[in-house]
């Protein structure tokens, strides 16, 4: 049963961040540290920000009883999380560091992968797992080949001009992003196909068993991220296989309201720390969600929360309050 509803007003340094001094230096097998070459009813409550609550280090109480402090980002928290939006008009911006792991070392029984250089961010790793793991459990079959993941901007590049080679340049726009505008460079996103045990394989359009996959991945943190009916705002044609993690609660919030991610991060707009705030009950939790613009956010003193920047303009605070 999912619900969200609007609250009124109201650095979580990411434990990647932390931890990728360490893991530059021992990661374990499976691992890989990128490094740059160039570097439902809504209900109103209300906050209490400290005077003069615009300088780092004043405080705030959220209604739900949130002690928040306004923190001043690293410069570049806008353009990391997993709420980035990224297409052909807002680029991607390349970290001198992305940690990701390969699917092929980390995955379960439940599905293939074409081969061991297949990565993806760990978090979204582990969201895949489970959802494929689940997707076998209630009857699918083992035929899911996650067949591409992180790309890099030359390959991305490689791909474009093969599109347009083999497909004219009108196709080649439609249906594959320019380099810096993939979503892939995330390293939150997978495609899939199917393999089957006889060595052939087909075209995923999650359609049949696997209609379970689009109709629930958003259980699990994922989106069809892109759809015909949203072909004018993504810029995409439609494709079923192609599935972006943003994290939950998120995705149940997006599919509920049907929103592609350029929409959502809008509609996140709407929802500032000195506004009325997100609430979202979701897996038996409820979440509190806020936007705060530029680097600049209040984030609570303790707790279980994330940020993520939005690759545009903030950052999205998403805080368990229960």
């Amino acid at each position: 049963m999912k619900h969200w509803e609007r609250r009124r007003r109201g650095v979580f340094i990411p434990p990647v961040l932390i931890l990728l001094l360490a893991l530059a230096a021992a990661l374990p097998a499976g691992y890989l540290l990128l490094r740059s070459a160039g570097s439902g009813p809504a209900g109103m409550v209300s906050a209490t920000p400290a005077p003069g609550g615009d300088r780092p280090g004043e405080h705030a109480l959220t209604a739900s009883g949130i002690p928040c402090t306004l923190t001043q980002l690293e410069e570049g928290a806008v353009h990391t999380g997993d709420l980035l939006l990224v297409n052909n008009q807002i680029l991607y911006h390349f970290p001198e560091e992305q940690l990701l792991t390969s699917i092929y070392e980390g995955k379960t029984g439940s599905y293939y992968v074409r081969d061991k250089e297949v990565y993806i961010a760990p978090p979204a790793l582990e969201a895949l797992n489970r959802m494929l793991d689940d997707f076998r459990a209630q009857g699918g079959s083992k035929t899911v080949n996650v067949v591409a993941g992180y790309r890099t901007e030359a390959f991305q590049q490689h791909l474009f001009d093969q599109s347009v080679a083999r497909n004219g340049r009108e196709h080649a726009e439609e249906f594959v992003a320019q380099p810096g505008g993939s979503e892939h460079h995330t390293g939150l996103v997978v495609d899939f196909s199917l393999f089957y045990e006889d060595g052939t394989s087909a075209e995923y359009q999650g359609t049949g068993e696997y209609a379970w996959i689009n109709g629930n991945c958003q259980n699990y943190g994922w989106v069809v991220r892109y759809k015909k009916a949203k072909e004018p705002l993504t810029g995409i044609g439609d494709e079923p296989w192609h599935f972006r993690y943003v994290g939950v609660p998120h995705a149940a919030v997006m599919t509920e309201k049907g929103l592609c991610l350029e929409e959502y991060t809008d509609y996140l707009k709407e929802f500032p720390f000195d506004g009325q705030h997100l609430a979202v009950d979701w897996g038996g939790e409820r979440y509190e969600i806020w936007y705060c613009p530029g680097t600049s956010a209040y984030l609570p003193d303790s707790g279980e929360y994330t940020v993520s920047g939005n690759n545009v303009d903030g950052v999205v605070v998403t805080c368990k309050i229960g």
